[in-house]
């Protein structure tokens, strides 16, 4: 019996019923703690160690308080046990702003944050943690204040930019409030209104803050409390029937019921250098924070229940439904059976709806769920498909290996579809369409053809000379000395001397001849044993002869048996003199298209600039400029 009662003191001792004082809140100083109830200040600690208090907060399990100490270079978190009132160092580490320290019952750790990041440590004696805290999150912008909800199992920060949460782990990180203020300072939780406060000032207006309010989730939003006539308001904390914050232009600590029943009271003075700081912290019991709250196993569990005798009786008893319970420092912690899952092992089937897409479930050594998968999809919980966005241009489906296979929409292909049957198939600037939406047909631009445009029409163009294309789209020819023609093809030495007659070009570039014996003239056209008197109409020396410029356009002159001028023209003149060219009517340039029933058409552009279609006479490969070439050279 003895002993009984001696196990059942000391879980009432872990758990929070030996006071040594009564206080409904804390009010942290530099060097020291003041403990209030009812607005009266019932006893102060002094902490001598100490340089400046920057937060503090209550454990309401183990009946002891948690603070951080900060000398601007070094931070550290204390617990001070309010039954022994020993002063104990949990964690040391630097810091270059002031600290925020919060703890979770549930979990046994303290959060804090500092600067741009938030950390942890384990207060449980059978964890480790790094000798400076465990990193929890970077945040990438300052923080000025945490919370931590033990029933969902989150932490909360609060900062200009936003307001967000995570687990406790770190994971599943969400921005739940955001929009550019002035500030944000101060944070809270309540499980009793199931809400998050915080204070805050908008930019421009008067020197007026507010409270607001709003769900865990960020939603339902209101203005709880406007605070006129300051800068700043912080320290902010809850219990169950007050809010309570500091005045930063009123140097004093601030009560609002949590209904609104009445307006706002000054409760405790404090000097305006204490400011921000997170000073306040409130005896707000378990029992209370739960109160009315179905769905918060995680903190009923902390609760000392009692038997119909009124004796107090183990937590454990009747807690796990399907497994065995055992006690720490956190709380009862549940073992389920095969089969079972839950906090108190309340799942019947753990694997009902776990895997989908005909996954099937199965549980481990461990007592965890394992999906295998069918053909298709993969995942912790089979929620992924192998097909997901895998064809970038077709349809997806699995192959009997279980791999995802494309078919591809017209004109693309590629293992996963993502292969443009135009991409880079015209060359030289030609616009690709496809043929029947199959096969890529190109249309060129001016001076190109063959199937992709590869082909210049200026290749194998100019015999003797530079080729270029003209505005016309047809090539031009720029002869090289000693050669004429529209494709430079005319050797200006070509059939000039007559009679066997030597040709060289001159100084001038110009053809002269060399002239075998008896002959004369310019062209060696003069016979010596011909009469070189001069002929009716000519005057002179008696040397000129008839044909002297007498064929135009390089036409070769010759006299007749009656002594008359005969001209033989180039291929491209045509006349007596060879004045007439006979490029004018013949079809010079074909392009090549696809008519609408998808077959190949030619059209032909004529000497005069009329349109033809020409198919017929046209090189079957229209283009093929060397074919087209000769064609046209056919047409003279």
């Amino acid at each position: 019996m003895f002993r009984a009662t001696v196990l059942a003191c000391a879980l009432l001792v872990q758990l929070r019923v030996c006071h040594t004082f009564s206080f409904d809140i804390v009010v942290a100083g530099n060097k020291q703690l003041d403990f209030l109830h009812h607005g009266t200040l019932t006893h102060t600690e002094l902490i001598p160690s100490a340089t400046m208090i920057t937060s503090v907060t209550y454990d309401a399990v183990h009946y002891r308080l948690l603070f951080t100490d900060w000398n601007y270079s070094t931070m550290s978190i204390y617990s001070y046990d309010l039954s022994t009132r020993n002063i104990q160092v949990l964690v040391t580490r630097q810091s270059n702003y002031y600290p925020r320290v919060v703890y979770d019952p549930v979990t046994q750790a303290v959060y804090w944050k500092d600067d741009y990041s938030i950390y942890s440590s384990s207060l449980n004696p059978a964890s480790s943690n790094k000798a400076d805290g465990n990193l929890l999150a970077e945040l990438g912008h300052y923080c000025n204040d945490l919370a931590v909800d033990s029933c969902g199992g989150y932490i909360y920060w609060v900062a200009d930019e936003e307001i967000g949460r995570a687990r406790l782990d770190g994971s599943e990180r969400e921005v739940l409030i955001t929009g550019t203020v002035y500030w944000r300072l101060s944070l809270a939780i309540d499980q009793q209104t199931q809400a998050i406060y915080w204070t805050q000032k908008t930019h421009g207006g008067d020197d007026h803050c507010s409270i607001e309010r709003a769900n865990f989730n960020g939603k339902n939003r209101t203005t709880l409390y406007i605070v006129r006539n300051t800068r700043f308001v912080f320290s902010l904390a809850v219990s169950k029937d007050f809010v309570y914050w500091q005045n930063y232009e009123e140097e004093g600590i601030w009560q609002l019921p949590k209904d609104k029943t009445s307006t706002a009271t000054k409760l405790h003075s404090i000097s305006s250098s204490d400011w921000l700081c997170n000073r306040v912290a409130t005896n707000y019991t378990i029992e209370e924070q739960i109160e009315g709250v179905k769905s918060c196993h995680a903190l009923q569990a902390l609760i000392p229940r009692e038997s119909n005798n009124g004796s107090t009786v183990s937590i454990c008893q009747n807690y796990c439904f399907q497994g065995e319970c055992s006690v720490s420092a956190e709380g009862p912690t549940c073992s389920c059976k095969a089969g079972y899952s839950g906090e108190r092992c309340d799942l019947v089937n753990a694997c009902h709806d776990y895997c989908l897409h005909g996954g099937v479930c199965s549980l481990n050594e461990e007592n965890k769920r394992v999906c295998q998968c069918t053909a298709g999809y993969d995942g912790e919980r089979c929620d992924v498909s192998i097909c997901n966005e895998y064809c970038m241009q077709g349809n997806c489906s699995v192959g009997a290996d279980g791999l995802p296979k494309c078919s591809c929409k017209a004109g693309f292909s590629g293992e996963r579809c993502d292969v443009n049957a135009c991409h880079k198939h015209c060359l030289n600037g030609g616009v690709c369409s496809l043929n029947k939406g199959v096969e890529p047909v190109c249309q060129c631009t001016a001076g190109y053809g063959g199937g992709r445009c590869e082909n210049s029409i200026c290749n194998e163009y100019c015999l003797q000379g530079d080729c270029s294309v003209g505005a016309d789209g047809l090539p031009k020819c720029s002869c090289t000395t000693g050669y004429s023609g529209v494709r430079c093809e005319e050797n200006a030495c070509h059939k000039y001397c007559l009679n066997d007659g030597v040709c060289s070009l001159n100084e001038e570039d110009e053809p002269a001849c060399q002239c075998t014996a008896g002959y004369d003239g310019g062209r060696c056209e003069i016979s010596s044993d011909q009469d070189n008197s001069c002929e009716a109409g000519n005057s002179g020396q008696g040397t000129i002869s008839a044909c002297h410029q007498f064929c135009l356009n390089n036409g070769v002159c010759s006299l007749n048996e009656a002594s008359e001028p005969v001209c033989q023209c180039t291929a491209d003149y045509e006349g007596d003199r060879c004045e007439v060219s006979v490029n004018q009517d013949f079809c010079f340039q074909a392009a090549c298209g696809v008519s609408a029933d998808g077959q190949p058409t030619v059209t032909v552009t004529l000497g005069k600039g009329v349109q033809s279609t020409c198919a017929s006479t046209v090189p079957e490969d229209c283009q093929d400029t060397k074919k087209l070439t000769e064609f046209k050279q056919e047409q003279h």
